[in-house]
């Protein structure tokens, strides 16, 4: 052999891919894969989250000879929906949903080339596809055993203790610690963080237009439409106007300091380093002697900041994961807002908070039904109403 190719390298040509299978360079390895044919949807989800605890690359096209221990070309044919199909099956058949990129080389028979299936190391691996779990050994998928997933997502929970920690301080902060209402919390920091990421938005003179305008297009009109009424429930997203400025910040809120109420109290807050927050003081209210959540709001409010999230990806230049927390307080003893006049029967809430926190990665930004779900699904569906919500919670192909 004449050289080794590097664990990241990926041909750019059918000529260097050429190469490498001449020099007998390509080998499969724990972070690279050769297949002759795109196999089942089932396999190729197997396949794709193998990869995605340290992440890699499926090159199809390339066919194993065995008996004399190399590999050749052998192009695949061109179809419609080729390189969607990779990606499609990524996210609809791995859990979570796996991220991953599908480029395609054109190979000298016509109609005819290879595709390259890169999957990033994912921070919400280990992912499951086919009811198991999946890694790497030295040249093929294997299935990992409990012992395995149970490290695995230790550490991956264990990488979010600082985001739980950036909640509960916030939850500390909340502005009226003696309310009568649900109050709703949510926090995100970059997975990776970047010095002044947000010094464009804090420099400005006056944030509150940028804000405004952020808010007013940053919510998809996928969430907005999926929302229905409960975008409209008060306050929303709409009556932030009022902007401010914090330690490290901007902000924009539903009402000024001097006149703040708890049950009309929304603000939104993006800080130089790369933190976003969301307040709303009204996530329930107290009606026919019920303590009734708003629960359909909570998750749309939620599902927008995701969407407001992705807004400030863009804007920043940032393409890695978020890591995002939400509380929700004062919940002991509410019910599901089930319709206008009327609680779920016989359902109230017997803790005093909610707390999940989740890595989102970028792609789902785009789509943030699943890690909406993750983190507000189970309040939802502890409060025996989730299914009249599930447009918010999923976002099916």
């Amino acid at each position: 052999m004449d050289r080794v190719l590097p664990p990241t390298w990926r041909p750019s040509s059918e000529a260097e891919l050429e190469a490498a299978l001449n020099e007998g360079a390509f080998t499969e390895t724990p972070k690279r894969e050769a297949k002759q044919q795109l196999r089942s949807s089932k396999d190729q989800a197997k396949d794709m989250a193998s990869f995605a605890i340290d992440g890699g690359l499926i090159v199809v096209g390339v066919r194993e000879v065995k008996t004399e221990g190399r590999f050749e070309l052998a192009p695949v044919e061109w179809v419609d929906q080729i390189l969607e199909t990779p990606a499609r099956i990524a996210a609809s058949s791995c859990d979570p949903p796996l991220q991953v990129s599908v480029d395609w080389l054109d190979s000298d028979r016509p109609g005819h080339g290879y595709l390259l299936i890169e999957v990033p190391a994912s921070p919400l691996a280990p992912h499951m596809a086919g009811g198991a779990y999946y890694g790497r050994g030295d040249r093929e998928k294997r299935r990992l055993s409990d012992a395995e997933v149970e490290r695995l997502i230790r550490a991956r929970d264990a990488s979010l203790d600082v985001v739980r920690t950036a909640l509960r301080e916030q939850v500390e902060r909340d502005p009226f610690p003696e309310g009568e209402l649900a109050h709703l919390h949510v926090v995100a920091l970059p997975s990776r963080r970047i010095p002044g990421m947000f010094k464009a938005w804090t420099a400005a003179e006056d944030a509150r237009p940028l804000l405004f305008d952020l808010v007013r297009d940053g919510i998809s009109e996928r969430t907005r439409s999926r929302g229905g009424e409960t975008a409209l429930v008060a306050p929303e997203f709409g009556d932030l106007w009022s902007g401010f400025r914090t330690a490290g910040g901007v902000g924009i809120a539903s009402q000024t300091a001097a006149e703040a109420r708890e049950q009309n109290d929304l603000r939104f807050i993006v800080r130089e380093r790369g933190e976003v927050f969301l307040y709303c003081g009204r996530s329930a209210d107290r009606r026919y002697g019920q303590h009734l959540i708003f629960d359909g709001a909570l998750a749309f409010r939620v599902r927008a900041f995701l969407d407001l999230l992705g807004s400030l990806s863009k804007d920043a230049g940032y393409g890695g994961s978020w890591d995002v927390g939400v509380a929700v307080t004062n919940l002991h003893g509410v019910s599901a807002w089930a319709d206008e006049r009327y609680p779920s029967p016989g359902v109230e809430y017997d803790a005093e908070r909610y707390e999940q926190v989740t890595r989102v990665p970028q792609l789902e930004l785009e789509k943030p039904g699943s890690a909406t779900d993750r983190l507000v699904g189970e309040l939802l569906r502890s409060l025996g109403n989730a299914s009249a919500h599930a447009d918010l919670l999923t976002d099916p192909e």
